[in-house]
């Protein structure tokens, strides 16, 4: 039996959670290892979208990648500066 065959436990919420902490915990720690934050952004974005590909296709990734760039393209400078945290 593959991990994807096998009963998820947790709720959404807790999904989420245990899937931040540990992204949070790989960033740190590719960090620590000398990785800059420019590679790690990249490689993030190449797997992540390799992933959305295998789990809803290509079409529906295309479009989910898109509404994602309108939405970027749409935010004002003050929003993104609040949404990342910095300023």
């Amino acid at each position: 039996m593959s991990e994807s065959d096998t009963p998820n436990e947790l709720s959404d919420e807790e999904q989420t959670a245990v899937a931040v902490e540990w992204y949070l915990a790989m960033w740190d720690e590719a960090l620590k290892r000398g990785v800059a934050p420019e590679t790690m952004v990249l490689v993030a974005m190449s797997a992540t979208t390799n992933k959305l590909c295998e789990i809803f296709g290509p079409e529906h990734t295309s479009l989910l990648i898109k509404q994602t760039a309108e939405n970027i393209g749409g935010a004002s400078p003050d929003e993104d500066t609040e949404a990342s945290g910095h300023g």
